[in-house]
């Protein structure tokens, strides 16, 4: 019997939500169950219930050799009820998991298979084993990997729907039981995960912690809407959203723009499950008319030089990427705004710049510039600095040089984001 015949026995008698070789968070990558089937407990939380251990071939020992690894799944995972399949022949281990028992196939779970997963760390576990199985496939098919990484990724997941030829030739699960909230956080973590992963990693993603201490430092303004001209992946984005919700702000709307097709395909799927309307597009920033906004977030695209001349706010002409994106998100920002953006250091001193930097201190609040080492850009050596700037009156400015520690300093909580918020906005997390 092969694994799909399992699935299907697992199905028949209530099992909804099954996998095959499942990765698992937290556990050990050499341990992966055959088959892995979820219920309902008591309280209606779908958990890992039955595992099936499947040996096929003349030489197979007697079903007794599955017992130690059912042993470690119920240790790991807490499952209730353990199969091994045999040649095609089913055995119930007993309680004690000391001996098998022939049946004629599994035992209907006795909550139901239906229920809702609230685990947010299994859940984004099931969305990366999609991703990864959907990818070994691509992969498998020669595709490359420019093609598929960033593209049509498998991120829906729609109602139940019986097995497909896909979801049984590479255990693809078509639906995952859980609500939009654990739906919205699993998505934008496997994808964001996903696509770090390439070779274009550093182009497209945030590292976590800085994209948390973007969001944090914004969070004050994200009263109504949020934009970030040059979002990848949208890390800046989601997690805006999400502290734009703690925080009890009524953010109506998020609009991301990518000059790359394949990133906003990406960044739409992540965005379909968030629980403020999000729009991504494919525009230049550069060149594309930005909509007036209350909030920027925004990593722009490092070394970049413009094919064309563009005039600064100070007079100056330049093609140097950094001081047209900032350039271009100052004039677009309305009264009171903020802009939080993650730069290249250098911004900071570059002759050509001088200009442009004084003019940008005479006429806005910059509020921030935190010094990031080497690591807080993914993929590059260089360091950064967070710059926050308000369409305010000139003020005091928060500087900050951070060391080893950096990410330990930028989480919430950490000193100097507490120092930063205290400064700006009179408050901390």
């Amino acid at each position: 019997m092969n694994e799909p015949a399992i699935r299907k026995a697992l199905r028949q008698v209530g099992y909804e939500f099954i996998q095959l070789d499942a990765r698992l968070p937290k556990i050990s990558a050499s341990f992966r169950p055959d088959v892995l089937a979820w219920a309902a407990n008591a309280e209606g939380k779908l958990v890992p219930w039955a595992v099936v251990e499947v040996k096929q071939g003349r030489m197979v020992q007697p079903p007794e050799f599955a017992l130690p690894v059912l042993a470690k799944s119920r240790d790991l995972l807490g499952t209730v009820d353990h199969y091994a399949v045999v040649n095609g022949s089913w055995y119930r281990a007993d309680v004690g998991l000391r001996t098998f028992t022939p049946v004629d196939g599994p035992e209907p779970p006795p909550y139901g298979g239906y229920g809702e997963l609230d685990d947010v760390d299994l859940a984004t576990a099931i969305v990366t084993d999609r991703l990864w199985r959907w990818a070994d496939q691509q992969r498998r098919q020669g595709r490359p990997e420019a093609e598929y990484l960033y593209s049509s990724v498998p991120l829906d997941f729609g109602p139940f729907q019986h097995e497909t030829e896909l979801e049984a030739s590479v255990g693809l699960a078509d639906w995952l039981p859980a609500s939009q909230e654990v739906l919205w956080e699993a998505r934008r973590r496997a994808a964001v995960d996903f696509a770090r992963r390439g070779r274009e990693a550093g182009v497209f993603t945030s590292h976590p912690v800085i994209a948390n201490a973007v969001a944090a430092l914004a969070v004050a303004k994200l009263e109504r809407d949020v934009f970030d001209p040059f979002c990848g992946t949208g890390s800046f984005l989601w997690e805006a959203i999400d502290h734009a919700r703690e925080h009890g702000q009524r953010l109506s709307t998020a609009l991301g723009f990518d000059a790359s097709d394949r990133i906003v395909e990406l960044a739409r799927s992540i965005g379909s499950a968030s629980p403020v309307p999000v729009e991504i597009t494919h525009a230049d920033a550069f060149t594309a008319d930005l909509p007036l906004s209350t909030c920027v977030v925004s990593a722009p695209p490092l070394g970049l030089r413009t094919q064309q001349q563009y005039e600064l706010l100070d007079g100056t002409m330049t093609r140097d990427g950094e001081y047209v994106a900032v350039d271009r998100i100052l004039r677009v920002l309305a009264d009171g705004g903020r802009a939080v953006l993650h730069l290249g250091v250098g911004f900071t001193f570059r002759t050509n710049g001088e200009r442009f930097r004084r003019y940008v201190a005479d006429h806005f609040r910059v509020a921030a510039v935190i010094g990031c080492p080497p690591g807080a850009v993914p993929g590059v050596g260089i360091r950064s600095v967070v710059l926050v700037i308000d369409n305010a009156e000139p003020g005091g400015t928060f500087v900050g040089q951070l060391g080893e520690d950096w990410e330990t300093q930028l989480a919430l909580g950490g000193a100097a984001l507490e120092a930063a918020l205290e400064h700006i906005d009179g408050v901390r997390q």
